[in-house]
């Protein structure tokens, strides 16, 4: 099971609400930064697939999240659900660059 950590932005305005928003999607859970305005999110997920989908299109759509990038990946090597289907930063869905 991949465990990924990473940091978003969020507006000041609503900040307490939109960490509980956060919170709310399945898997998902923040802790504090020393970094004002953001908020440290762990995801443990089925995949790395669903862990990015999570970062690229649900966080983005919690109002009051700015915008979210990873920071760590973790993968448990016995269970992992690690794929090929994974492509390098910066590569389209062929894998080119």
């Amino acid at each position: 099971m991949p465990i990924v950590g990473a940091l978003a932005r969020l507006e000041l305005d609503d900040f307490d609400c939109t960490c509980t928003r956060i919170c709310a999607l399945s898997g998902v859970t923040t802790f504090e930064v020393a970094e004002e305005g953001a908020v440290g999110v762990l995801i443990e997920a089925d995949s790395l697939r669903k862990a990015h989908d999570l970062i690229a299109h649900e966080l983005p759509q919690v109002p009051g999240v700015m915008g979210a990038w990873p920071i760590y990946i973790g993968l448990d090597e016995e269970g992992s659900t690690a794929d090929s289907t994974v492509l390098p930063v910066h590569a389209n869905e062929q894998g080119e660059r």
